[in-house]
């Protein structure tokens, strides 16, 4: 199931597309899928065992609460985005 244009996201063992337009998104729930496309400035992730990919701006933001998130993400050109976590087993790494 798509939605795209729609920034936030609540759910628990689903499978979503999100588009951040520039701006923020965020996920609360757990065991879910989730691929964030639009260049996000901030990706706030609330929640256990929710997998990630996303697309972040140059100098955004990932924050990630809980545990056993796993978050993938990319930058247009390459760079690390600032990382801020709270919680035990998160991953988090550059897409290959």
């Amino acid at each position: 199931m798509a939605a795209f244009a729609q920034a936030s996201f609540t759910g628990a063992g689903q499978t979503t597309e999100l588009d951040c337009g520039g701006e923020s998104a965020s996920i609360t729930g757990a065991g879910n899928q989730v691929h964030i496309s639009g260049d996000c400035r901030l990706v706030t992730i609330e929640g256990a065992d929710n997998r990630v990919h996303l697309s972040m701006a140059k100098g955004g933001t990932i924050r990630v609460t809980g545990a056993s998130n796993e978050i993938h993400w990319s930058t247009p050109d390459g760079s690390r985005p600032r990382i801020q976590i709270t919680g035990a087993d998160n991953r988090i790494s550059p897409m290959k």
